[in-house]
């Protein structure tokens, strides 16, 4: 299995992984735009390629997963888990479990990935965190742990909206990270959680948000499904006031 690490051209998915999120998240934004410059197709998307039988090897699979470890969350909730599959069987299995016809057995590499709806609970830690830090002062931690509890106990969809969302963020990192790598990804929503959840042993405060097939395609990359325009989704102050960027 070869190493893949240099496979990694990119200076902001390779340097400072250490380092405070909001700087990688600065790195991250001006690769993205000079990937956008250079007019790149990412290689990620909710296409269904039949992968290669080339395999990822464990240190490129492991400086995938470490992009999404710096993903930024809510109170550093930092809710996504990740299972990663290798055997065939249970590939093979995952994709009997989706609803739509794609061959995501032929991947090296299936990730799923979880959302934890209880993450929330860690949250008076990272509170305690920032009055250690003198960012904010006990009775400032006091209140907004008051008004942290009194949100999410309000109702159990709002702790599942929270962590999903924080999740699929950390999904968009991994794409990221897919694609400054050379490889190629897509995502799968469309499956039956309750067949994988019982399968791969997930706890019942977990959530599958969604899996993730990657390797290297086996054909060549076809031409991206047309975008809708920009006036066609972005409004001016309310909804349906179409913003025209034309306009002054």
């Amino acid at each position: 299995m070869q190493s893949s690490l240099d496979c990694f051209s990119s200076r902001a998915i390779t340097t400072k992984m250490g380092s405070d999120p909001s700087l990688f998240m600065s790195e991250s934004t001006s690769t993205d735009n000079a990937r956008a410059h250079n007019n790149a197709p990412l290689g990620v998307g909710p296409l269904f390629p039949r992968f290669s039988e080339q395999d990822i090897a464990d240190d490129c699979l492991q400086h995938i997963i470490d992009v999404a470890r710096h993903t930024p969350s809510e109170w550093s909730l930092q809710t996504w888990r990740w299972i990663v599959v290798r055997g065939n069987a249970a590939k093979k299995y995952l994709e009997a479990a989706t609803y739509i016809k794609a061959p995501l057995s032929s991947a090296p590499v299936i990730l799923i990935c979880l959302a934890d709806t209880m993450a929330w609970k860690s949250a008076p830690q990272y509170l305690q965190e920032l009055i250690a830090c003198r960012k904010i002062t006990e009775e400032d931690g006091r209140e907004a742990l008051r008004r942290l509890r009194e949100y999410y106990s309000s109702s159990p969809d709002v702790a599942k909206r929270t962590a999903m969302a924080n999740a699929l963020v950390a999904v968009h990192h991994i794409l990221l990270g897919v694609a400054e790598g050379g490889l190629s990804a897509h995502w799968v929503t469309e499956f039956d959680e309750a067949r994988i959840k019982t399968h791969f042993h997930i706890p019942d405060n977990f959530l599958v948000a969604a899996m993730i097939p990657m390797g290297y395609r086996h054909e060549a990359q076809p031409v991206p499904a047309a975008k809708l325009l920009q006036t066609t989704f972005i409004y001016k102050e309310k909804f349906g006031e179409i913003l025209d960027p034309t306009s002054k």
